[in-house]
């Protein structure tokens, strides 16, 4: 089964746009964790009463760690009850390890920048 959301936000830019629609492959209901949801899926889930799209880092057997590809969100976990499925992304970073490796170099390059330049002696 699928579902469509609208994206709002720019954390998962360029791969995901705001205003872009996607299609997401629904979470099973049952409590096991979601075989289809691996580490660099994006996942749509429920969090703090919003609905989100993000990367997961990685699964647990009561959920999954997630965060945004731009460095300005902290990880965290998300029960497997409020994450409602696997977008399903045509860009080649959307998923799977390229997603992964692309999303812990942007979120390393993004702290770097963010980081004080240290004054020479």
């Amino acid at each position: 089964m699928s579902a469509a959301f609208r994206l709002e936000g720019s954390s998962m830019l360029p791969v995901f746009k705001p205003g872009q629609i996607v299609i997401i492959s629904k979470a099973g209901s049952s409590g096991k964790p979601r075989p289809f949801l691996h580490p660099g899926d994006c996942a749509v889930y429920s969090y703090k009463g919003r609905t989100l799209l993000h990367r997961v880092l990685k699964t647990a057997p009561g959920g999954a760690w997630l965060a945004d590809d731009a460095g300005r969100l902290e990880r965290h976990f998300v029960p497997w009850a409020d994450i409602r499925g696997r977008a399903l992304g045509q860009h080649p970073l959307s998923g799977g390890l390229c997603g992964l490796l692309y999303s812990k170099l942007r979120r390393a390059l993004f702290i770097k920048a963010r980081s004080p330049i240290e004054a020479g002696p």
